[in-house]
């Protein structure tokens, strides 16, 4: 634009690369940070109220212990238990953080491949179990305080799958 001086078209571009349109065209309301944080509370208590139900429904275990167990991967079992609502809140905490931590890595794998927006059912479903995976056989068994379970019923491995496929899809439509 020849009205504008050079100076404002140098910031105009600069702006204009470094903007936070979304690849697929439109932009983002809320900065990232935000995306990631919301994306993460809302993906892991959805995923946290699934396995209360799931488990008050098989065993009528307490909803706390959800959280509690999760405070454990940090604190131990027995110390997450003693620590009543306060190890909870922080297995809320620690549950919300680490699924933050996945929906930053999709979008940052769906930055780097854009290619992934087009295949977010397939791209997010795979991430998601590729998650599970990664937390549940990998991080878990051999970084975890608590004391973990040797089994457990195939429906609840079933149940784990799909809602972390789901956590994927979260997080693809999130990127």
């Amino acid at each position: 634009n020849p009205a504008l001086p050079e100076a404002a078209m140098h910031v105009l571009a600069h702006v204009n690369a470094h903007s936070r349109a979304h690849p697929r065209g439109h932009a983002r309301p809320l900065p990232v940070w935000a995306w990631v944080a919301g994306g993460g509370i809302a993906l892991g208590f959805a995923d946290l109220a699934f396995a209360a139900l799931y488990w008050s429904l098989h065993s009528d275990f307490p909803p706390i212990r959800i959280a509690q167990g999760i405070a454990g991967w940090v604190l131990g079992t027995q110390e997450a238990r003693a620590g009543g609502i306060a190890t909870a809140l922080a297995g809320l905490a620690l549950y919300a953080a680490i699924v933050a931590a996945m929906v930053a890595g999709y979008m940052r794998l769906a930055r780097h491949w854009p290619r992934l927006h087009a295949h977010a059912w397939s791209a997010g479903t795979a991430y998601g179990l590729a998650m599970y995976v990664l937390l549940f056989d990998i991080v878990l068994p051999n970084f975890s305080a608590a004391t973990l379970p040797t089994h457990a019923p195939l429906s609840w491995t079933i149940a784990c799958l799909a809602a972390y496929a789901g956590i994927g899809l979260g997080c693809a439509a999130i990127a």
